[in-house]
């Protein structure tokens, strides 16, 4: 396996070979999901190290075969050797024991993951409790991988993704949730991060924590405290901290939008997370204007459509059905 450049790129590239190891194997599993597979190995090569060593750990206990390898149709398929009871448990016991073998040694060197589950809400909200008694709230279309190491625990939210946060105390095995966008680490505490392809939102409700930009970034670390929020996007070169209401922040539970005098450049990634098709600006002045007010998540739609019957601003459609924003004074 080549050698990890970071020790968060190890949890990030172990835990999604274990997604896929066990998301290929799943009779539910979709063709869009195998060519998000494809994607993912073409991406680097670490993707397909990282795969072809869980996937043996997969094989050695005897539980899988290649999911995405086909047998050729002209392949001429050998008889098999007929096994005796015996020997065939045999064989499956020596399996077991060398993929536990595996492992365990690669889990006691913090490599891989005891425990990997997947989580996924379509349209509405959904509530897990994971492997370790910590509780998550996902807001709809997000996606979370958490998984168990000997010495931390690790929570991946994918891009586009929200999710409230209870984690349970542990001093010993230290809460991180990772984004493309940094990372946010705690011990013990209640907070909610929102991530999307270009920043990282993060509230914090009760306890601490440490919120980190993405490995090579310039930017420093931010320690909140409670009814604080950290703001970092991307190919920024800090995080931005201020105080922040907290009911606002977690109000997408309760399936409601809280926009607090924001600029329309700041409130419209927040209100596309619920359109089917995002809106966007036409022009620098739309947005500059401002917006507040609380709003349901499941009419945003209407919101938009209706803008400009509070503000000096035009919403027309593009060729792609979606909306733009562009403010009436923009021309003078």
């Amino acid at each position: 396996m080549i050698e990890p450049q970071s020790t968060d790129e190890d949890e990030r590239l172990s835990a999604e070979a274990a997604y896929w190891c066990a998301r290929l194997h799943d009779m539910d599993c979709t063709a869009e999901e195998r060519q998000a597979f494809a994607r993912w190995i073409a991406t680097t090569p670490d993707h397909q190290h990282e795969y072809d060593a869980m996937l043996a750990i997969w094989r050695l206990a005897d539980q899988l075969h290649p999911a995405h390898a086909s047998t050729p149709s002209n392949t001429t398929t050998r008889p098999r050797r007929q096994r005796t009871p015996w020997r065939a448990t045999r064989i499956a016991a020596a399996a077991m024991l060398g993929g536990v073998t595996i492992w365990l040694g690669g889990w006691a060197a913090g490599l891989l993951p005891a425990q990997v589950g997947y989580y996924a809400a379509q349209e509405a909200p959904r509530k897990v409790i994971l492997a370790d008694g910590s509780h998550a709230q996902l807001n709809s279309d997000s996606r979370l991988i958490f998984a168990i190491f000997r010495d931390h625990r690790s929570a991946w939210l994918s891009s586009g993704s929200e999710g409230y946060f209870e984690v349970t105390h542990d001093i010993e095995q230290p809460f991180s949730v990772l984004t493309d966008n940094g990372q946010v680490r705690v011990t013990g505490t209640r907070f909610n991060v929102w991530t999307d392809e270009r920043q990282m939102l993060v509230s914090l409700l009760e306890g601490a924590v440490i919120v980190s930009p993405p490995n090579g970034a310039q930017a420093g670390q931010a320690q909140l405290s409670p009814g604080m929020q950290a703001r970092y996007s991307k190919g920024s070169n800090q995080i931005d901290v201020e105080q922040a209401s907290t009911t606002s922040a977690i109000a997408w539970t309760e399936g409601k939008l809280v926009l607090d005098d924001l600029t329309l450049s700041a409130a419209l990634p927040l209100i596309n997370r619920y359109l089917e098709q995002p809106a966007r600006l036409g022009d620098a002045a739309s947005g500059n204007l401002r917006i507040g007010g609380v709003y349901r998540t499941d009419d945003l739609k209407a919101l938009v459509e209706s803008l400009p019957t509070v503000l000096p601003i035009e919403v027309r459609r593009d060729d792609d059905g979606g909306l733009v924003l562009k403010s009436r004074y923009a021309s003078l």
